[in-house]
């Protein structure tokens, strides 16, 4: 690699020899030489980009002996070029840092050298036309130089230069880790290295980097899921120092055990249950009674809706009101006591869905047994309720659903299922439909009705409707419902559920990873 004090020699000896050449050349090559001594000027006050050098630097090498063969020098001046090789050495090492590499299997040459080879042949064939045999010469130096690197390039690169000693890893499915690697070099020669992942799941930083004798470092974070493999691997181009030729090679830096979130959240909830002393369940709730009084409203402030049958008129939103001239009201939530019922729909599309949906409700059960909450569990599928409860002690109701989070239905991916619709929504354009007397608000007020009408047929003997209301009816409030689902075949039966219950004074709020969770309090 040229010195830094040699680059500076040849970069001072090639400005001299082109201020020779502006004294010797004829025009029109006189022109040629005051421009490249002028952009070499330049690039010595205000640093170029490291392409722009570099064809800088090839060009003038090119020109020099071609302006300086009509002088007394003739074909000698091809020599002048000697001296300047290490200033070439120089740009082509600093293009080779952030040079872009393409996909390849292999040797290959880069497009810097099939630019270079290209430049140098299109040279000889006009040097050859027009009998400028010191073009010519300087042609087959260039070509010599060029030949010399890459030999040396061959020699010293193996072919799989790159060495990694696997990390092993544990992971949970779906968890993020991040860990370091050392990778080393079997080449004799520093080479330039650009990572690309694999797995859309899997990351590294720096994704260029520079591998020498004393190899480099790189970082890698990963979020596999639970089908993720046991060896995920990096995509390495790599480019020698000059950045002439590139090969590929795919390494494994990591030998990973993913360990499925359900198992570990079993893990924690058998510990739980091993170390804990049962814990007596909380006097019985009261049964509700034929006409239970509303529940009271929260304290903080969640949002406005329109007035819906059932809103206490003291949660009038007066400033809304005069805005909209409709009836608008207050939303509070707030935080309350009693008693949580868990229900669970036990159907996803793949293993990779029943893990994640177990992991949610053992965790879930397990957040809620920690806080001494008594719970009811309600678990179903798609044709029958599996699981429904009373208020039963926590560590009981732990066990049953590390029971029951075994029970998982794969529908596969036969059905696809649309968005969740918004029953509140729907009954308000309805009723605002109704309104209206003209013909099309009636037609479409009709339409809407049937909608509505059949999202509440369909879901009236579903096992989540079902579900929800045999444990409802044992438990009184306060009450928290959360329901763990991965939402396909009982979206409309919960939309429908969830509204019902929100008329009867129920307070709504989403929890839980991807919306999957969604917690209904009582107040």
């Amino acid at each position: 690699m040229a010195s830094p004090v040699a680059r500076k020699i040849s970069q001072a000896y090639l400005f001299v020899a082109l201020l020779l050449a502006l004294l010797l050349a004829v025009l029109p090559y006189s022109v040629v030489v005051l421009f490249l001594l002028v952009a070499h000027a330049w690039s010595a006050y205000r640093p170029l980009e490291s392409r722009l050098h570099l064809a800088l630097t090839f060009a003038t090498l090119l020109v020099l002996p071609l302006a300086l063969g009509d002088s007394v020098l003739g074909h000698y001046s091809v020599l002048l070029l000697v001296p300047a090789l290490p200033l070439l050495d120089w740009s082509l090492r600093q293009n080779a840092h952030n040079q872009p590499l393409e996909q390849s299997t292999g040797w290959k040459a880069t497009g810097v050298l099939t630019t270079l080879v290209v430049a140098l042949l299109a040279v000889l064939v006009v040097s050859v036309v027009l009998s400028k045999w010191v073009l010519a010469f300087a042609v087959a130096l260039l070509s010599g130089y060029l030949a010399v690197l890459s030999i040396c390039v061959f020699r010293a690169v193996p072919g799989a230069p790159l060495q990694v000693s696997p990390t092993r890893l544990r992971v949970v499915a779906g968890h993020t880790s991040q860990t370091s690697v050392t990778v080393e070099s079997k080449a004799r020669i520093q080479v330039h290295a650009q990572t690309t992942p694999v797995h859309s799941w899997l990351s590294v930083e720096p994704q260029r980097l520079s591998i020498g004798s004393t190899g480099a470092q790189f970082d890698l974070t990963l979020t596999p899921p639970l089908s993720g493999p046991s060896a995920p691997g990096l995509q390495v181009w790599m480019t020698d120092p000059w950045g002439l030729w590139q090969r590929a090679q795919q390494v494994h830096p990591v030998q990973l055990y993913v360990i499925p979130r359900a198992r570990y959240a079993e893990w924690l909830a058998r510990r739980f249950l091993s170390q804990s002393a049962a814990q007596p369940v909380r006097a019985a709730l009261p049964a509700p009674t034929a006409s239970p009084r509303l529940p009271r409203r929260g304290v903080e402030y969640l949002g406005s809706h329109l007035y819906q049958p059932g809103d206490s008129l003291r949660d009038l939103d007066w400033k809304r009101m005069c805005k909209m001239n409709q009836i608008v009201v207050k939303e509070y939530g707030g935080s309350t006591t009693g008693t949580a019922i868990v229900a669970a729909n036990m159907v996803v599309k793949d293993p990779e869905e029943a893990d994640t949906v177990a992991y949610d409700l053992i965790t879930l059960v397990l957040t809620l047994a920690r806080l001494g909450t008594p719970m009811a569990l309600a678990a179903y599928n798609h044709r029958d309720i599996l699981l429904a409860t009373e208020a039963l002690d926590p560590r009981e109701v732990l066990k049953r659903t590390l029971g029951v989070a075994h029970n998982m239905t794969i529908m596969g991916q036969e059905q696809r299922f649309l968005q969740a619709p918004d029953i509140r929504r729907l009954a308000r354009n309805l009723a605002q439909l109704e309104q209206v007397p003209s013909g099309p608000a009636k037609r479409l007020a009709a339409l809407l009705g049937l909608e509505v009408e059949a999202i509440r047929r369909s879901a009236e003997d579903h096992p989540a409707t079902r579900a929800l209301a045999r444990v409802a009816a044992r438990v009184a409030p306060p009450a928290t419902i959360a329901v763990v689902s991965a939402r396909n075949h009982d979206m409309e039966a919960l939309a429908v559920a969830l509204d019902n219950l929100s008329r009867q004074g129920y307070e709504t709020m989403s929890a839980g990873r991807n919306a999957r969770c969604r917690v209904i309090r009582l107040s």
